[in-house]
Parts: C-alpha cells; sequence; structure tokens
C-alpha cells in the first residue's frame, strides 16, 4: 500500500478527562475525507493534535514520513493548511489581514517581521480570488466572521500543504457564501495533484462529491470509517447522534432530518 498522507494509530489525549480514547484513522493519497460526530466527540480535539497546537497523552501521529515527537512539528505544519476557528484565539486583533494571510506560508502566527514584497503579492492575489480584496488594508480584530473565515481559507493555500483540514469552514457563513465556498472547495479537489482534504463538519448538506470517505465520532472513539458510500448511513448517523435520523440524497448531495 501508498504512504498514508496522514495516519493516527491508539492515539489518545486527555484534559482532565478522556476526550479521545485510542484513534486509529489514516489518509491515503487521492482521498477526501469528511470527519462527522456530535458535539463533544472529539473532533476539534483530533485536529488540534494533527497540528500539533495539542500533545497526545499517547499513540503515534504521522504526517508523511514525520513522526510528532520525532520531527520538528514547525517544519511538518508547512505541508499541512489549516482552516479553523481554533486559530482565531491565538491572533492579535491588531494583526494586519496581509499578514494573517502571509503567516500560513510559514506556519506561524502574528509575525513579527514584514513579509517580503513577494509573499505581500501573493496574499493579495488570494483577497483577491475569495472576493475580499477591499480587506488587503484592514486588520484582523474587527472583521466579521465570515471574513475571518475567508481570510483562513486565504492562510491556508499560502502553505505548499500535502493536505488541507478544514474545521468547520462554513461556520459564520451566509448561504450564499457558502455554497460559493463549498463551490471553490469542489474545484480544488479535482485539480490534479490536489492536496487530500479532510473536512471536519456538523452540516451532511456540505459533504460534496469530491469527499470520498467519512470518519464517524462518538464519545472520542472510531463509530465507523471508511467509503462514504459504506459509512454514511441513517443507521451510523441515528447511532453517533442518538436520534432517529433519515439521511435522503438529492443528487450528489446529502439531506438529514429526524424520522
Amino acid at each position: 500500500m501508498p504512504s498514508p498522507v496522514l495516519a493516527v494509530t491508539d492515539l489518545t489525549f486527555r484534559r482532565g478527562r478522556p476526550i479521545l480514547k485510542g484513534i486509529s484513522w489514516r489518509v491515503d493519497p487521492g482521498q477526501h475525507w469528511c470527519i462527522l460526530g456530535p458535539n463533544g466527540c472529539g473532533k476539534t480535539s483530533l485536529i488540534n493534535l494533527i497540528t500539533g497546537y495539542d500533545s497526545a497523552t499517547s499513540g503515534t501521529l504521522r504526517i508523511g514520513e514525520s513522526v510528532f515527537g520525532d520531527d520538528d512539528w514547525r517544519e511538518v505544519r508547512r505541508r499541512v493548511g489549516l482552516v479553523t476557528n481554533t486559530l482565531t484565539t491565538y491572533l492579535e486583533s491588531s494583526e494586519p489581514v496581509l499578514d494573517v494571510i502571509a503567516s500560513g506560508r510559514e506556519a506561524k502566527l502574528n509575525l513579527i517581521e514584514i513579509p517580503p514584497p513577494a509573499v505581500r503579492r501573493d496574499a493579495t492575489r488570494l483577497l483577491k480570488q475569495v472576493g475580499c480584496e477591499y480587506l488587503r488594508d484592514a486588520f484582523w480584530g474587527p472583521l466579521s466572521q465570515g471574513e475571518k473565515q475567508k481570510v483562513l481559507i486565504c492562510r491556508a493555500l499560502m502553505a505548499k500543504f500535502k493536505v488541507l483540514i478544514l474545521d468547520e469552514p462554513c461556520a459564520g457563513l451566509d448561504p450564499v457564501a457558502r455554497e460559493h465556498y463549498l463551490q471553490w472547495m469542489q474545484a480544488l479537489a479535482a485539480q490534479p495533484k490536489s492536496p487530500s482534504l479532510v473536512m471536519v463538519t456538523h452540516h451532511v448538506e456540505e459533504i460534496l462529491p469530491s469527499i470520498t470517505h467519512c470518519l464517524l465520532l462518538k464519545d472520542g472513539q472510531v463509530h465507523a470509517s471508511g467509503p462514504k458510500h459504506d459509512v454514511l448511513t441513517s443507521m451510523n448517523l441515528t447511532h453517533i447522534y442518538g436520534a432517529p435520523l433519515k439521511l435522503t440524497r438529492h443528487g450528489e448531495r446529502y439531506a438529514l432530518r429526524l424520522a
């Protein structure tokens, strides 16, 4: 089998109580994943461990050939694009928007040095690409939630990444902005040599045709993992959310309702 892009083995994490309880999961080249589960199941904690913002209690975490604890994770982060609201707690309100985006190139936060002109040009180009060129001279703090989400998308795109992690990327976006974003994600996944996408969401409506596999979490454990059409079922969703749910499919998109 080819080497995985991302792999975790028997990963545990405690913060006063057990949060992750022996997670084993791998993402192979060409796969695009969606992670689903109720609040408190450990989705965001898993992402924080992968990106090195938290450290696992036990288990093994590998990105490509790099193993957490054996390699400099500051260097490994350069291969991981990340869109997550967790970053908003680390970013200073006074940070210029262009600096926030530029920080994705080296996987740093709150830059001290002024980014080189070429990097600033790349950041400006990405802002234009997501329809936010008007934020070129803005600061991070006063941005709306939707604007912050788009800036974080630009930041992720600055990296030369092998895997792009999207932690509830549509949170705070209005319906039109959400659909535009999902169309962008679908187009990105369809590109040759696209990075592997890992999307965390609460909403099956956001699972696009580009998603090939699903990981379902409950109470810090893996309930089901594998190809989307095998894992994404009414029975599995009913089990992880603890309520009778009916999954329906409309073309290539999904919907979920109480049965």
